[in-house]
């Protein structure tokens, strides 16, 4: 009887749940916003009006969408506090079940699973015998199960050796590692403060990181371990979960540091990764005890969504990203995150979830740098970006699934922002010692601004039998404001943890994705010309020939051919040089305006020692244009008017908007007259 009272009230609610979208407006989406101060604060005032409706109905949609079980259905029915005594039930068999289907099917057979710990704990806070949400909601037979699975998972997790360690040390993946030594945290504050777990003796494993990551686990029915990291670094002590808990807050304390110092993420503006790291940093300021660490993560999130802000266009981000799945991607993790944020709809998924029961807010100078777009202009915003290995031979033992990461890396993140587009790209200094991640599915190219607006992106192409499919292959690429050069890696430099393959990820076809949603594209003397909303890009595939005398290669126009869908271009020289070059129509009233000034450009390609090898040298638009110098035979530090480009530059953020010195930890973010500076060296 209860069920069907349930389903006719969820039929009933259907149609509401259809309307919801259209009763928060989120000034973010709209495109012709204008931005005031006193705008700006009706809609702080508004998003923090409906804040909690939003999380109620987003919630309330999760356990209609949810049409099978799902621990994030079980969540959002808690939260609700709707249908206690089926919730728990199924809760409780969950946990302590042994039937291997159901708990691979909830991620309880994999110890290294994004999402998992994540609702565990949280339900844990909200909802046990102490909650702050509702306690009492999770039965106390459902609540020691809950404790017991998550000791189970974190038993041998949460080695206290691994928060000795360097805080760029990463074990698996950067987004990983988070995983698991967040939830060392907040576990082990748990455990300390229960009576059957505060007494309970951790394992002395000191192998090293990565126990248990095991893709043959997570990922199939193979139900062995796999192999234990090789490192002998015991040292016969017993611990607690209450020396767990302090030594993972000293760690998580000089991890927003060091990174407050010398940049972040690894895993830089990642589409989908974003999701799990922006909400495992937001459970530390939610959920740790520690007040100090607590402020340390809340002004950590603070400079995270100050870079995200000048750097996107109504919420979408832009410039260099790394482990892109799809270069078109439009909503993207930080978009969700901010939707709700900015007074749009809620979201109770995985990892989003938290979000909703989190106490951080935006401070109002990060929501004036994102909505007053045409009040920014135009800028250039360069980082500092970790990801280079060090260089160490032999890899120490115990580091067989760990990257160990260079504290001094050599990656620098351009990107040249206006009202209208962003162009960005990251620059590798040649010797750079990538880690098995750092080039992992890079993105660099044009982002438009516009409803679903369309990129332009340097992309492998592979034929198969299914037609194009699209990889990333690591690029080479300079820049100076709007102008990029870029080619496909020769070769690179990498160093994988020694149980990762090392793949294939340079020599293949090669070309630029255009995708379908551009306004105009003209072609004209070898060059590609779009037009979008009041955004021009030009584009140019560069090869040339050494059939001419003298010191310069003649320039080839029949150098690329178009895809069957006729949405990428493929060169016949898979590692032709690109050029993209960018304006807008307060510079070029029109398109045939701007063709005519490219068209009007120095271009050159000097002859190397090899015949077919060149140097290219190119000058864009306007009196004051920079020429780029651009080695596309070898390996060589690119130039700027005769300048070398800097891949260890003094500031960590330089933009007009948010400026730092590299390795001092302190950040000043600036709006008019505005300031928020934050000082990592306070405790």
């Amino acid at each position: 009887m209860k069920k069907l009272i349930l389903y006719v009230f969820l039929i009933l609610l259907m149609p509401t749940l259809a309307n919801w979208a259209n009763e928060f407006d989120n000034p973010l989406e709209n495109q012709n916003f204008v931005y005031s101060a006193e705008i700006l604060q009706e809609y702080i005032k508004k998003a923090a009006d409906t804040k909690q409706m939003r999380v109620q109905k987003a919630f309330q949609k999760v356990t209609v969408k949810e049409s099978k079980e799902s621990v994030a259905a079980y969540f959002a029915d808690l939260w609700l506090g709707q249908d206690l005594d089926r919730v728990n039930d199924a809760l409780l068999n969950i946990f302590t079940t042994t039937n291997n289907e159901i708990r691979q099917k909830f991620g309880l057979n994999d110890y290294w699973h994004l999402s998992i710990n994540q609702h565990l704990y949280h339900m844990y806070y909200a909802f046990g015998s102490k909650g702050y949400v509702s306690a009492g909601r999770l039965y106390p037979n459902t609540e020691k199960a809950l404790l017991e699975i998550l000791w189970e998972r974190m038993e041998y997790k949460d080695d206290i050796l691994l928060a000795r360690q360097s805080t760029w040390w990463m074990s698996g993946s950067e987004n990983h590692d988070l995983v698991a030594k967040v939830s060392s945290l907040i576990t082990s504050q748990i455990f300390m403060d229960e009576p059957d777990y505060k007494d309970r003796v951790y394992p002395d494993l000191g192998n090293g990181g990565g126990y248990k990551f095991w893709f043959h686990q997570m990922y199939g029915e193979d139900k062995q371990d796999g192999l234990r990291p090789r490192g002998n670094y015991k040292d016969g002590k017993n611990y607690t979960a209450s020396d767990h808990y302090e030594e993972w807050v000293k760690y998580f304390d000089e991890y927003f540091t060091e990174r407050a110092k010398k940049g972040f993420f690894l895993e830089v503006a990642s589409p989908g990764y974003m999701a799990v790291t922006v909400s495992y940093i937001n459970d530390v300021f939610d959920l740790c005890n520690n007040n100090n660490l607590a402020k340390k993560a809340e002004s950590f999130l603070d400079i995270i969504w100050a870079d995200w802000a000048q750097d996107q266009l109504n919420g979408v981000r832009g410039g260099a990203k790394t482990r892109v799945k799809d270069g078109n991607r439009w909503a993207d993790a930080m978009y969700k995150f901010a939707n709700f944020y900015f007074g749009g709809e809620g979201n109770a998924g995985t990892h989003f979830f938290a979000q909703l029961l989190s106490k951080f807010e935006l401070k109002p100078i990060i929501w004036s740098i994102a909505l007053d777009r045409k009040g920014l202009g135009e800028y250039a915003y360069v980082s500092r970006k970790p990801g280079e290995e060090e260089n160490i031979w032999p890899r120490p033992l115990g580091a067989e699934r760990t990257m160990l990461c260079d504290t001094e890396s050599r990656f620098v993140r351009y990107s040249w922002i206006t009202p209208d587009y962003i162009l960005g790209c990251q620059m590798d200094h040649p010797a750079a010692i990538h880690s098995h991640l750092s080039p992992q599915a890079r993105w660099l190219g044009i982002t438009f601004k516009g409803e679903n607006g369309p990129r332009i992106f340097p992309i492998d192409a592979a034929v198969d039998t299914k037609g194009w499919t699209y990889e990333h292959a690591l690029c080479r690429a300079v820049q100076n404001e709007n102008v990029m050069l870029v080619q496909q890696a020769r070769r690179f430099s990498q160093v994988n943890p020694d149980w990762y393959p090392s793949k294939q990820m340079i020599g293949n076809d090669f070309g630029i994705n255009f995708g379908d949603n551009l306004d105009s594209l003209v072609e004209k003397e070898g060059w590609i010309f779009i037009e979008h909303g009041d955004a021009f890009a030009a584009i140019r595939v560069v090869s040339g020939n050494d059939n001419i005398q003298g010191l310069y290669s003649e320039l080839e126009k029949d150098n690329y051919s178009w895809s069957a869908d006729k949405k990428m271009v493929i060169f016949k020289d898979k590692y032709s040089g690109m050029i993209f070059e960018t304006s807008r129509r307060v510079h070029h009233k029109t398109l045939e305006d701007f063709m005519m000034d490219i068209l009007d450009n120095t271009l050159i390609l000097n002859k190397t020692v090899v015949a077919g090898f060149n140097i290219l040298r190119y000058r864009g638009c306007g009196d004051n244009a920079k020429e780029i110098y651009f080695n596309l035979a070898n390996e060589e530090i690119s130039m700027v008017d005769g300048e070398r480009i800097d891949f260890s530059p003094k500031m960590l953020f330089d933009s007009p908007f948010i400026k730092s010195k590299y390795n001092t930890g302190v950040i000043q973010i600036n709006k008019d007259d505005e300031e928020l500076i934050l000082d990592f060296n306070k405790p």
